[in-house]
């Protein structure tokens, strides 16, 4: 599990192949572990991490999901001048669609 998927980490290789780098709080897990640290970048994390609860591979789908918006939006999904609103926007799922 990497944990800290971001468009920062995720780089192109000469050849144009993806490559995801930073593993600096990744942790390598069995199918049915699940974790309850509070990592990542914080535009990027998932709800269960913000809510404290456990969670396994779907936090680095979620933030997957955010790198994909961005890549096809200019931007990332949640934005807020202060972590606390940020906060709220993502365990609420809201984002504005502009065109």
């Amino acid at each position: 599990m990497h944990r800290d998927i971001k468009l920062d980490n995720i780089l192109l290789d000469g050849r144009g192949n993806v490559k995801i780098a930073d593993f600096g709080v990744s942790k390598q897990i069995g199918n049915d572990t699940v974790l309850i640290d509070h990592c990542g970048t914080p535009a990027y994390i998932a709800p269960e991490i913000l809510l404290g609860k456990s969670y396994s591979l779907n936090v680095d789908l979620w933030s997957a999901g955010v790198v994909l918006f961005a890549m096809l939006y200019g931007t990332v999904p949640f934005k807020a001048p202060t972590i606390e609103e940020l906060n709220t926007q993502i365990m609420q799922g809201k984002f504005v669609l502009k065109e």
